[in-house]
């Protein structure tokens, strides 16, 4: 009897270390599954199930609102959020903030010019490397194909990116005139993919950096938008040195076997004491980037659940990892 209480008290005093107290551990464990890929709630989600371990899922926000057969839609998206998961933006179309205008002050198309022989139709010189999608007052224009069709198609848009060039029909010339047109910018991705998702349910407070590429000027944009931002740097996050709106995450790569993000759980969360986010995209199949197997995936449930480690979303360990409520909600 002595040697099951003396087990129980052990146990009682390990647990308190994990989950708080004066004398708690920052150490836990995040994984979190880029894209929102189909795959995630027909592999991920009941694996995680079965251990009870929740996650945080980054959904690119126009592939959700306009539905596509290899990403979740949103019904299995409440499905997870019922689970304990999180739904975080991941960008309204995917874009990196370097490929496109970086705020609203460099969304104007600048140097318009009628096409000749369309009725309506301008040309732009476009100085990024990708479009994320052109406005007119504040109105997305369709993206076609080819300039054909968008010569016969009013609100519509065709970027060429071999030559750095945009063609499109406006709902109204006059709007060419005045600057009414313009490019997404990289603000308008934070901010749009916010209010979609929250349209349709999910009130993301999270921001998952597309291609986990971020800057500076864009961690300041971030501020008044999310409570927090996950980004790459594949390093664990310390007290002391971890930056709320630079969350760093390790990717998981195709060819890493469960024993070796095992071995990484147990050097960062355990041995140094720290939280290690984990970026994940698909599961069980080989659709999107760096898909992981469901073996895999299994193998690191099971010991997760045999471990005891303290797994949370990102909302729930940036509150524990900084010690204090989610900042005040900005207007943005």
């Amino acid at each position: 009897m002595r040697r099951i209480y003396f087990v129980c008290c052990l146990a009682a005093v390990m647990l308190a270390a994990w989950a708080g107290g004066s004398a708690a551990r920052a150490g836990m464990l995040t994984l979190t599954f880029d894209d929102g890929l189909a795959s995630v709630h027909a592999h991920a989600f009941p694996i995680l199930k079965k251990y009870g371990i929740p996650a945080t899922t980054g959904i690119i926000a126009v592939r959700l609102r306009n539905g596509d057969d290899d990403f979740m839609n949103v019904a299995q998206l409440r499905e997870l959020v019922l689970a304990g998961w999180e739904v975080a933006s991941h960008g309204l179309t995917h874009k990196r903030p370097v490929d496109i205008p970086e705020g609203y002050a460099q969304e104007p198309l600048k140097n318009c010019r009628r096409v000749k022989g369309g009725h309506g139709v301008f040309e732009a010189k476009y100085g990024y490397e990708d479009l994320a999608g052109l406005t007119e007052g504040g109105r997305h224009l369709r993206e076609l194909d080819n300039e054909r069709d968008v010569k016969n198609t009013p609100g519509s848009y065709h970027f060429d990116e071999l030559i750095g060039e945009v063609v499109f029909r406006p709902l109204d010339p006059d709007d060419v005139e005045d600057g009414s047109i313009r490019a997404v910018s990289y603000q308008r991705e934070m901010e749009e993919s916010r209010e979609v998702l929250a349209g349709l349910g999910f009130p993301a407070r999270t921001y998952i950096t597309p291609h986990n590429y971020w800057t500076t000027h864009m961690r300041d944009l971030s501020r008044s938008l999310y409570d927090q931002v996950v980004a790459g740097g594949d390093d664990g996050n310390f007290p002391g040195r971890t930056d709320r709106w630079w969350i760093k995450r390790h990717v998981v790569h195709t060819a890493d076997s469960a024993q070796a993000i095992i071995e990484l759980v147990k050097k960062v969360v355990i041995d140094q004491d720290g939280w290690l986010v984990l970026c994940l995209h698909g599961v069980g199949d080989d659709v999107g980037w760096e898909p992981w197997s469901s073996e895999n995936l299994e193998a690191l449930a099971a010991w997760i659940a045999k471990s005891g480690m303290p797994t949370v979303t990102i909302a729930q360990g940036t509150r524990r990892f900084f010690q204090d409520a989610p900042p005040a909600k900005g207007k943005g």
